[in-house]
């Protein structure tokens, strides 16, 4: 069975001197027209409580342009684009006021907040290492893999440390594939470990932010203490940026890396239902919960698992640290990391304990269908699986202690 999907691939471009002026011109007017419209429709709003459309918007264009003649210079779709972004932003903005959410009106954008343009159809052609873009020019692009698919849309984007990308959006048909193999494994996140499966294995976290934080206290203060427009600034910011980028490169290099390599060795995956939009307003645990990244984890393996044609189950891990698999409920603080059973005597990692349980409430959870799974004491393990557990255990993890 063939089936559409949606993939992003990102390429670094290389652009001369003269042809990286006119991709800043096209940000810059880009910039301008985002911030008419929307003076525009926030004139609409204040008086009616309403905006318009993007096709009124799209509309207004050629006024704009008698208004700044810069905007003739860029490629009308890429025109177009501006007042979709900011359709979307209005969209967006009343679905949270009507949900009774954090409204977040949209704001007017910087030129360090408006970092990208977007060729929705056309304007575009990839030719061998070279991207001819319209009203650009020629650019020299870096293909490190061949693109698979029919491409939608083109993104050009600057980062904050000055490189430009160019970011494809295609459509691919693919053949799903069902994975024969029956490997299961449960994973419990962590920040002590950044996750710990019910084989027993643990993967150390590796703190990339934490590593590299005394050097970016040492590079904030220099740059605090640097007179604001000089050039001496601008190096400093860009030496910020350089190390901020850094960060996340390996971050998500190591991310990639962990979730390819469980979802080549497993065919279904259980993982804990985590909400970090509540867990991150701990104030002694955000940063470390914020370096540590679980939900880009989850969304890399989510994909990855798919292409494998795997399965990935989300449970609701409350209280699996507190339970052995015996059923036999063992309370113990954070600073226990060592799970002991006073019922059954078994003597295990904590982590170690809590993936097996999770792994063993996702199969309940697929095999017979039911969503409200809170604890292990609600679901009790069949005598089969405890059984497999316990002799597994025993013989498997004696090392780890």
């Amino acid at each position: 069975m063939k089936k559409v999907v949606t993939r992003a691939y990102k390429f670094r471009l290389f652009p001369s001197k003269r042809v990286s002026r006119k991709m800043e011109r096209v940000l810059g007017a880009c910039r301008f027209l985002y911030n008419v419209e929307l003076e525009y429709e926030k004139q609409v709003y204040f008086s009616d409580r309403n905006f318009v459309d993007k096709n009124t918007l799209n509309n207004l264009i050629p006024d704009w342009k008698c208004v700044n003649p810069g905007l003739g210079m860029v490629h009308s779709q890429v025109l177009q684009n501006v007042s979709d972004r900011l359709d979307k932003a209005f969209k967006s903005f009343f679905r949270r006021v009507k949900s009774g959410g954090e409204a977040g009106f949209p704001r007017f954008k910087s030129k360090e907040r408006y970092d990208s343009f977007t060729f929705p159809q056309s304007g575009f052609n990839l030719e061998k290492q070279k991207l001819r873009l319209s009203k650009i020019g020629i650019v020299n692009i870096k293909l490190h893999r061949k693109i698979k698919g029919k491409i939608k849309t083109l993104a050009i984007k600057k980062s904050h440390t000055g490189k430009w990308f160019a970011c494809f959006s295609i459509e691919e048909e693919k053949l799903t594939r069902q994975n024969k193999r029956a490997i299961c494994v449960g994973i419990d996140v962590g920040l002590k470990s950044f996750y710990a499966d019910s084989e027993g294995n643990k993967v150390v976290n590796p703190r990339w932010l934490r590593k590299s934080e005394e050097r970016l206290k040492f590079l904030q203060r220099k740059h605090s203490k640097k007179n604001k427009a000089s050039g001496n600034r601008k190096k400093s910011r860009l030496n910020i940026a350089n190390l901020h980028e850094k960060i996340v490169n390996q971050r998500n290099d190591f991310l990639h890396k962990q979730s390819r390599k469980l979802a080549n060795s497993y065919s279904f995956i259980a993982v804990e239902k985590l909400s970090i939009q509540r867990m991150i307003k701990n104030r002694y645990l955000s940063k470390s919960i914020s370096d540590v990244s679980w939900r880009k984890f989850l969304q890399f393996l989510s994909y990855k698992v798919e292409e494998t044609g795997g399965q990935i189950v989300e449970v609701d891990a409350k209280g699996t640290s507190q339970y052995c698999i015996c059923g036999n409920k063992v309370k113990k603080s954070l600073a226990i990391r060592i799970h002991k059973c006073n019922k059954c005597g078994l003597e295990l990692d904590r982590d170690v304990m809590s993936a097996i349980i999770i792994k063993a409430l996702a199969l309940k959870k697929n095999t017979v269908g039911t969503a409200g799974i809170n604890a292990c004491g609600d679901v009790p393990l069949g005598t089969s699986m405890k059984q497999e557990c316990t002799s597994k255990i025993r013989s498997s993890y004696a090392l780890i202690i």
